[in-house]
C-alpha cells in the first residue's frame, strides 16, 4: 500500500526507536518507553495508548513491536490513507458552489444571529509555557558556569573561581576588620 503522503509515514516512525520492545508472544508485546509500558497486540490492531485505534495509524509503541517482527508498516495502518482512497474522493465530481450573491437563503436561515461561545476569563496571569503531555520527553538543560565554562555548577557556586579583590567596595565589610 503506498502512502499518500510522506507526512503519515513520519508521523508513524516518530518515536519509535526509543523504545524498549519484550516479546510476551509472537503477536504481543509489551514496549517501555519514556518510563511508561504498553501492551501491543498487532493482531487485534490495539496499543494500550489508544493512538492506534483511535486513527488507525501505527503509533509509536506499534512501530517499534513491527520493527521487532521485521514487518511492513504500511499493512498495519489504514486503508483511509492509502493513495487509491485519496484518489477515489475527489474521483467524481465536485459541483460549484458559484457567486454568494446567486445563493437563495430561506429567510429564518437568514435572520438567526450567531454569537460567539462565551469566554470565561480566568483570574491570575496566564500560563506562559504550554504543557507537556505524558508521552513527550522533557529535555532538561544542565547548568553551565559562566567563569569557568564547566558543566554542573554556576558562576556563584564555582570552586574555581579568583579570590575577590581585598580593597573592592563589595567586599569591603570583611576586610575592614583586617589592619
Amino acid at each position: 500500500m503506498a502512502f499518500a503522503s510522506r507526512w503519515a509515514l513520519a508521523l508513524i516512525i516518530g518515536g519509535a526507536t526509543e523504545a524498549h520492545v519484550f516479546n510476551l508472544d509472537s503477536i504481543l508485546f509489551r514496549i517501555n518507553n519514556e518510563g511508561m509500558e504498553f501492551i501491543v497486540d498487532l493482531k487485534k490492531r490495539t496499543c494500550g495508548c489508544l493512538e492506534f485505534q483511535l486513527y488507525e495509524l501505527p503509533c509509536p509503541h506499534t512501530i517499534a513491536a513491527i520493527n521487532k517482527r521485521y514487518l511492513q508498516k504500511s499493512d498495519y495502518c489504514s486503508k483511509l490513507y492509502s493513495r487509491e482512497t485519496l484518489f477515489k474522493t475527489y474521483e467524481r465530481h465536485v459541483n460549484i458552489v458559484g457567486d454568494q450573491n446567486s445563493w437563495d437563503i430561506p429567510q429564518n436561515v437568514e435572520s438567526q444571529i450567531t454569537k460567539p461561545p462565551d469566554v470565561e476569563i480566568l483570574q491570575g496571569r496566564r500560563q506562559k509555557n504550554r504543557y507537556i503531555s505524558t508521552t513527550e520527553s522533557v529535555r532538561l538543560k544542565s547548568t553551565e558556569c559562566n567563569r569557568c565554562k564547566q558543566i554542573g555548577h554556576n558562576r556563584t557556586t564555582c570552586l574555581y573561581s579568583p579570590p575577590p579583590h581585598p580593597y573592592s567596595k563589595k567586599h569591603a565589610k570583611k576586610y575592614s576588620n583586617i589592619q
